[in-house]
């Protein structure tokens, strides 16, 4: 029998000859076997890695985290059939008890608008809340910064103040000036010595007044990109309201449509449900507004009917009778 026979009958049952490993389809040539470092095992192991979470340092050294995009996403329910219905179902409801009443003694408004105006407003109250947490890290780092520009002017105002006894070039007779053991060196020489001696101590001023410009101009540039930050997120925050008072004032509309359909005085109630339509929020107002500053709010216009020591109604700038709440608001046309 051949010896190579022999040599696989003397081998252990459970052994076997390893066989060829992968090749590619081509050429056949076995395959090199992949390296047990993978970049996600460098990147547990703390190796360098160029993920999303990578911090940016910048030009003077300190690391920065960028700023994420703000979210547009939740705040507005849908608005389904079974939601629609319901208010057509009340609109009448309320129309056929002549509610609301056009009696003085009788409290404007009905129930139902109470409850949508109430629903908006807490919704609102809820995105400004959101909103107040979003911006709370940005209006901290905004405070931080302009703390460090007014530093870095009043830094580079004191090395102005030294630099201002030490003129650019010095006249004649300090560069012809001699000193120990040049009595016999050349003019230009000596003049060479002189004006290198006064840049080396003149120079340190003027690093440090460049080193306060620009620290003063990194941080400049930090705070734009804060305040373009929180103006984005305030139009975000503005623009979420705005969608709630949309669909607020749409459930409004097909409430009081059916309500003055079968309201005894259906002609006169209109002005009376107009009164209670909610506001948009003054914040809304300021943060759509370009000539106020990020951050900055107003005061959020009544909700209300008018009191009862407020000027008489305007013809000219009163919703006339009828008027239901199916058109833009005035609030949302200015």
């Amino acid at each position: 029998m051949s010896r190579p026979a022999d040599a696989r009958r003397a081998e252990p049952p459970g052994a076997s000859a390893p066989g060829p490993g992968p090749s590619t389809p081509v050429t056949g040539i076995p395959a090199p076997a992949p390296s047990p470092e993978t970049p996600s095992s460098q990147g547990a192991a703390g190796g360098p890695s160029s993920g999303p979470g990578r911090q940016r340092t910048s030009s003077s050294g300190t690391a920065t985290r960028p700023v994420p995009p703000p979210s547009a996403a939740g705040g507005l329910p849908s608005y389904s059939w079974s939601r629609r219905f319901a208010d057509w179902r009340r609109g009448r409801a309320d129309g056929r008890a002549g509610l609301p009443g056009t009696e003085p003694d009788r409290p404007p408004g009905t129930a139902a608008l109470e409850e949508l105006v109430q629903d908006f407003l807490a919704r609102s109250h809820s995105e400004r809340l959101r909103l107040d947490v979003e911006l709370a890290p940005l209006l901290e780092t905004e405070a931080a910064l302009v703390t460090r520009i007014e530093e870095a002017g009043r830094a580079a105002d004191r090395a102005r103040e030294r630099l201002v006894g030490w003129p650019l070039l010095l006249d004649d007779s300090q560069l012809a000036l001699r000193r120990g053991g040049e009595s016999h060196t050349a003019e230009d020489v000596v003049r060479a010595r002189r004006a290198r001696e006064y840049d080396a101590i003149r120079r340190p001023l003027v690093e440090d007044v460049d080193r306060a410009h620009r620290a003063a101009a990194t941080a400049s540039e930090e705070l734009a990109r804060t305040r373009a930050a929180l103006r984005a997120r305030e139009i975000v925050g503005a623009t979420r309201v705005r969608r709630l008072h949309a669909q607020t004032m749409r459930r409004i509309s097909a409430y009081e449509r059916h309500l003055v359909r079968r309201h005894p005085a259906g002609d006169r109630v209109g002005p009376i449900l107009a009164a209670q339509h909610p506001r948009v929020p003054g914040w809304v107002l300021a943060a759509e507004d370009p000539a106020v500053p990020p951050g900055a709010t107003t005061s959020t216009p009544p909700t209300g009917p008018p009191a009862a020591g407020d000027a008489a109604p305007d013809p000219a700038t009163d919703p006339p009778a009828g008027y239901t709440g199916r058109h833009v608001h005035p609030v949302e046309e200015a």
